[in-house]
């Protein structure tokens, strides 16, 4: 069995997602229309840059005669096409004509489909069910908190529910979205068997804190940022605070070798592939969890997701940041739960056995 996973790599998880299916036995690559700006690797790149703006990305889109000899070259070699971010190799929603390339695998072979964010969340359904998102925001640049996107992810959702034998979600919130069908999935990330948990060292005379603020609006860090600022002073000389902000992904992992705690994100209601980089580096993770969603997760994992992950929200993060930082200890516990937790429900080969069987059965 031949599997390609296509157009994007978000976070990464497609790459490791494949890593993790040719683990298990399966044909497994990774086409992706061109590099991000996180350089996540794949196992070919239809163009080989990146688009520098908005038009640029448009104008690959429209390169109709590559992308077309592209699909037709996939449907000979391949048995099951997994799209990521809810999109396709010609996908021109811009002009009303989304996925169009999707009806002509299915004579071909299974169709699947994750959706990773803002292809499927609408801005205002998750305004009206929480209390705080990113969605709130109008600072947020993601698609999805532009209210006419939330029309076309629709359409598009509606479209892959026609096609699909199997339809994911990498965030349980996205399922409020998504057709009763479709499941939960697990995160996997690129780097899974290169990350070694790091030893237990304790606080030395500074608690290192790292955040990630990739899109500040979506992950709260205005809200992470201004908390850091009180607790470094309330706490004067004890706190360091450090940002991974554009770098690669390779500089960001070692950054990240350098925390006590690392803070993922404070609205959206669940943690992202950098929590799960994070715990497999045997760091504990602060984030905010919203207990209503862990309902679309296995039983077990949800139960174990509020013991392994610090748990902070907006009108928190300062009190549980101060408990840390008295107690700086209990991190350890953390460290432990989150190494459990990371290795039994984020590892790769657990992640493909589940793709394995959608495919297979």
């Amino acid at each position: 069995m031949k599997v390609i996973h296509l157009p994007s790599s978000v976070a990464g998880n497609s790459w490791g997602l494949s890593r993790g299916e040719r683990d298990l036995g399966l044909h497994s690559d990774v086409l992706v229309l061109y590099p991000g700006r996180y350089q996540y690797p794949a196992d070919r790149f239809i163009f080989k840059t990146p688009p520098s703006n908005v038009i640029g990305k448009l104008a690959r889109r429209l390169c109709i005669p590559v992308i077309a000899k592209e699909i037709f070259s996939i449907r000979k070699k391949y048995d099951v096409f997994h799209f990521n971010f809810g999109t396709s190799l010609l996908d021109l929603w811009m002009l009303g004509l989304p996925l169009l390339d999707v009806p002509l695998y299915k004579t071909r072979g299974k169709i699947v489909v994750t959706y990773n964010g803002c292809d499927a969340r609408q801005k205002y359904p998750t305004v009206d069910r929480t209390l705080f998102s990113a969605c709130q925001s109008d600072r947020c640049s993601m698609l999805c908190n532009r209210g006419i996107s939330g029309m076309i992810n629709r359409k598009r959702i509606a479209k892959f529910d026609i096609y699909a034998d199997a339809i994911f979600a990498l965030n349980p919130d996205l399922l409020y979205f998504l057709p009763e069908r479709a499941k939960y999935l697990p995160y996997t990330i690129p780097q899974w068997s290169n990350l070694n948990a790091l030893p237990f060292k304790g606080v030395d005379k500074k608690l290192k804190i790292v955040h990630a603020p990739t899109n500040r609006a979506a992950k709260g860090s205005d809200i992470i940022l201004d908390a850091l600022d009180k607790v470094m002073q309330k706490y004067s000389g004890s706190v360091e605070v450090i940002l991974v902000e554009n770098e690669s992904h390779a500089a960001a992992l070692k950054m990240y070798e350098e925390a006590d705690i690392v803070i993922d994100q404070i609205v959206v209601g669940f943690y992202g592939g950098l929590a799960v980089e994070a715990m497999k580096m045997g760091k504990p993770v602060m984030a905010f969890i919203r207990r209503e969603d862990l309902r679309f997760l296995p039983e077990q994992m949800a139960e174990e997701c509020q013991k392994t992950i610090i748990p902070a929200d907006p009108s928190s993060i300062v009190e549980k940041l101060s408990e840390i930082i008295e107690n700086p200890e209990m991190l350890r516990g953390y460290r432990e739960a989150g190494l459990d937790y990371v290795n039994r429900w984020h590892d790769p080969a657990y992640v493909a056995g589940i793709t394995k069987s959608v495919y297979e059965s």
